[in-house]
């Protein structure tokens, strides 16, 4: 069995070079990307709530400008 994107996303490399609003942004398609099952699907809908909270959150403190 293979991994799901968004675990390899989570388990890479140091991502110190990239903006926050660009992790966000990449692990949101990572999770949208993947089929989800009925074991899978509460764990991918927790973890793409936060990533959308955490990138409101960024979007307000103006990491965009």
């Amino acid at each position: 069995m293979t991994t799901p994107s968004y675990r390899r996303y989570a388990a890479g490399v140091s991502r110190a070079w990239q903006h926050p609003w660009l992790r966000m942004q990449r692990l949101i398609r990572s999770i949208l990307e993947v089929r989800r099952d009925a074991v899978t699907r509460p764990v991918m809908k927790a973890t793409l709530t936060k990533a959308l909270r955490e990138r409101e959150k960024i979007r307000r403190a103006g990491w965009m400008n």
